[in-house]
Order: structure tokens, then C-alpha cells, then sequence
């Protein structure tokens, strides 16, 4: 990931939870629910590995999940950012959560041997990467045969009434922001009008998973893409 995108979120590190509850009215809280869901999928053991996992709010959602499941769940979650991985490592201490560790590690070089992790997931994150179609090619090796991809994001949307609804929601995202970061938030806003969400699909096809379907999730803004090795 590029230096101009860690600098962002070093910048935004100190609100980024809370920018991302209030602007969503809370609903990003069941965003990463569903997601959160999708990567607890089967009974038994699983090896989790949360890709550019942030300030950590998608791997302990899986936690809590998989617990409720009675699912032995492993979760590494994995960022570039180290200002975002210390906020994650302060919450699991204070949370007492052994099931998730954090790790630093770049999305497009992962560290993990093939065929390391059941699930791979990544929330709000596709939008960061220089190279998709590299962190869809490491996403696959890392995972066993069989595993399951699981990406949560947001883009525009195609309808008519999801534009309309993001042509406001941007703009009330730019005033909020302004007072935390312009320029950040700003390139938020780019960033999830340009995602190609359509295109995504096309790009897991090339790097070799199968099975894939894209859930919108309301209000029409937020996706989650699952697919297989």
C-alpha cells in the first residue's frame, strides 16, 4: 500500500471509529455484523485472517460471532498502519480477547505460507489497494483449498435512488470530515464514487476463486463480495 494511503489513515486514526459510527448513524456496525457472519460460517476450527484489519472492529465482531457459534476461531488481523494497529491491540487488551492477535503486514506481500487460513476477510479496505488484482492473487494462496473469501467495501451504486441518496450522504461525509481531516475525507468520498464494485468480480474470476455472489447491503452503499478457492 502506498505511503499517501497510510499517511491518511494515520492522520484520521484518533476518530476513525468514531467518524465511521456517526456518519453512518451506526449502521457500519451492521455492515461488519454481516461480514462478520459470513467469515463464521462452519462448526469445528477455523484459521481467520482479517487483511488490513484497521483499528480491529471486523475481527472481533468474528470473535464474538463464532464464539456465539461455538466455533474455535483463530483470527490474525493484519495492517499497514501502525498508529490503526495500536488502537486494535489497546482494545483487545482492554477487551481481554485471546481468539485475535494483530499483526503489521502489507496487503499486497503477506508474510503467511500457502494455504495458511480457512477465511481470508477485509472490511472497508479494497478501495486502499494499489494493486486489487495482487491482493486477490496473495488472498487466494494464503488460503486453503476450499477457503472462502469474504470482503466487505462500499461504492456508488447503480440505481438511480442509490445516487441520489450518496450525491447527500457525500456531502454530509465532506462537512463532518472537514473538521477532522479535509483532504482525508475527501479522497473517502473519491474513492467510494470510483470503486468499480462491477468490475470486482471479474477480478476474483482472473485470480482463480469461484462461487462468488455480491450481496448489497442497505442502504444500497455497502457490499459484501464472498467468494471460493
Amino acid at each position: 500500500m502506498s505511503k499517501r494511503i497510510n499517511t491518511i489513515f494515520s492522520n484520521v486514526s484518533r476518530h476513525y471509529d468514531t467518524m465511521n459510527h456517526v456518519m453512518s448513524l451506526g449502521i457500519d456496525r451492521t455492515w461488519r455484523h454481516a461480514a462478520a457472519k459470513e467469515a463464521a460460517y462452519k462448526k469445528g476450527s477455523l484459521f481467520i485472517l482479517d487483511v488490513a484489519t484497521g483499528t480491529g472492529d471486523l475481527a472481533f465482531d468474528i470473535a464474538k460471532i463464532s464464539g456465539s457459534r461455538g466455533i474455535d476461531a483463530r483470527i490474525t488481523g493484519t495492517d499497514f498502519n501502525k498508529r490503526m494497529l495500536a488502537i486494535a491491540r489497546q482494545k483487545a487488551k482492554r477487551s481481554d480477547t485471546e481468539s485475535v492477535m494483530f499483526e503489521y503486514g502489507d496487503a499486497l506481500r503477506m508474510k503467511y505460507k500457502g494455504g495458511s487460513f480457512d477465511v481470508v476477510v477485509s472490511g472497508f479496505a479494497l478501495r486502499n489497494f494499489d494493486d486489487l488484482q495482487r491482493f486477490a492473487a496473495e488472498a487466494r494462496r494464503v488460503l486453503k483449498k476450499g477457503g472462502r473469501l469474504v470482503l466487505l467495501d462500499m461504492a456508488q451504486g447503480d440505481s438511480p435512488f442509490v445516487k441520489a441518496f450518496f450525491s447527500v450522504y457525500s456531502r454530509i461525509m465532506l462537512l463532518m470530515g472537514s473538521f477532522v481531516h479535509k483532504g482525508a475525507y475527501s479522497w473517502l468520498v473519491r474513492s467510494i464514487k470510483d470503486f468499480d464494485k462491477n468490475g470486482l468480480s471479474n477480478t476474483l474470476k482472473y485470480a482463480g476463486f469461484r462461487k462468488i455472489r455480491t450481496s448489497d447491503l442497505f442502504p444500497g452503499i455497502a457490499f459484501i463480495v464472498v467468494a471460493v478457492k
